[in-house]
């Protein structure tokens, strides 16, 4: 019995999902483990689908125990989302190694990418390359060249590759015994707008899906399309997500300067070119392309707003996974959780009623408030995404 692990999104799960699941098998890992995002995602957007329909469609085509990336992390930037992956995976104690996609698939040179970003050296460097204007990732990537050469700052202009290096510095930052593994990434390109065969990206798929396209169809696993279709939380495609933003907004205005200054990723007084933004500006994006600059990213903005939505402080932000929340298994699955059950660093929960200490209790508390939020952008309104379902899905 060989366990591996995955942190992911399946938003929606899809054939390039299935590769990456079909290569971890075939290098004879027997029992698949993934951390995937709830009801929001790094986009700050909630997911395309709900949780558990997508917890289904990952049991039924490769997955054997889906848990959850708890959401201060699952909507935060890619050192945190792969921090909290990371660590939940590592808190089952018997996963042996950690599967990516990459659009390099050279695990070495990521790794050495990774050891140069946590030297002192790197630290040094880019301080002086930030202080003379440019974007933080512009000055990662010249600080990086400058300390270990062309090949391994190459990797950090490719997105994939980027959210690796994540994976590793945090199996490094936390002492896992976990082996990172990069899987040269087949088809589209991440974001791609375009397809390749029967593979497409997650972000072309959810346009198509948007936009009322079936030909999403064919890039998406049957059994997959049939979890989705029959999900009572599917969102809507006729632009239900402006209740959402409608939400935020009120959010945003009913926050004090100094409220707006406790939210994660807040410096340098930005929380004052929010706070005006917020009285001048009529919707989402006109807010974010006031407050953004050269330094402050439109992605670090979209980011922000969405923990004011979400009731996340810096202080919340601050904290490690406190338990490892299970979404749903098959029979590998359960096989999984009996050995967890003698090396988990962690608290599971299998049930909600499973969860019992302060940190575990105020980390669900975060989870379904998040859940509330996303059931305003299902089909048929939900009383409280709480109530979706307190059981684990079995296969």
């Amino acid at each position: 019995m060989r366990i591996a692990g995955i942190v992911c999104e399946f938003n929606p799960f899809h054939n390039g999902h299935g590769y990456l699941l079909q290569k971890v098998r075939e290098d004879g890992y027997s029992h698949i483990a993934v951390c995937m995002s709830g009801s929001f995602t790094q986009r700050g957007m909630p997911a395309i689908y709900d949780k558990y329909s997508r917890t289904a469609a990952a049991l039924k085509n490769g997955a054997d125990i889906v848990l959850e990336l708890p959401v201060s992390f699952a909507c935060a930037g890619a050192e945190r989302f792969a921090f909290g992956g990371v660590s939940v995976l590592d808190g089952l104690g018997c996963v042996e190694r950690l599967y990516f996609g990459s659009e390099s698939g050279d695990t070495e040179r990521l790794i050495g990418t990774a050891e140069a970003l946590d030297s002192d050296e790197f630290r040094a460097c880019i301080k002086k390359e930030v202080s003379s204007g440019k974007t933080f990732a512009a000055a990662r990537q010249t600080a990086i060249d400058s300390i270990a050469g062309k090949e391994a700052a190459s990797v950090l202009s490719m997105p994939n590759d980027t959210l690796a290096v994540e994976y590793i510095k945090a199996i490094r930052k936390i002492g896992s015994d976990m082996q990172p593994f990069a899987v040269l990434r087949k088809g589209a390109a991440h974001n791609s707008a375009i397809s390749d065969g029967s593979i497409a990206s997650a972000m072309y798929i959810r346009e198509l899906i948007g936009n009322g396209d079936d030909s999403y169809r064919d890039f998406i696993p049957e059994s997959a399309l049939a979890e989705y279709e029959a999900s009572a939380a599917q969102p809507c495609r006729d632009g239900r997500v402006k209740a959402l933003a409608a939400a935020m907004l009120y959010r945003l205005r009913s926050m004090s300067i100094s409220e707006i200054a406790q939210l994660p990723e807040i410096s340098e007084g930005l929380e004052n070119r929010i706070y005006s933004a917020v009285r001048v500006c009529g919707d989402i994006d006109s807010i974010i392309g006031k407050v953004k600059t050269k330094r402050y990213t439109y992605a670090r903005i979209r980011r922000i707003l969405n923990y004011a939505l979400l009731h996340i402080t810096s202080e919340e932000y601050k904290k490690p996974p406190a338990y490892i929340r299970v979404l749903g298994f098959n029979d590998r699955g359960k096989e999984i959780l009996s050995i967890a059950g003698k090396t988990a660093k962690l608290p599971i929960a299998v049930r909600s009623t499973d969860i019992k200490d302060e940190a575990s209790v105020e980390m669900f508390r975060q989870e379904c408030y998040a859940d509330d939020i996303f059931a305003l952008t299902c089909r048929d309104v939900l009383p409280c995404g709480r109530t979706m379902t307190e059981k684990p899905v079995i296969i």
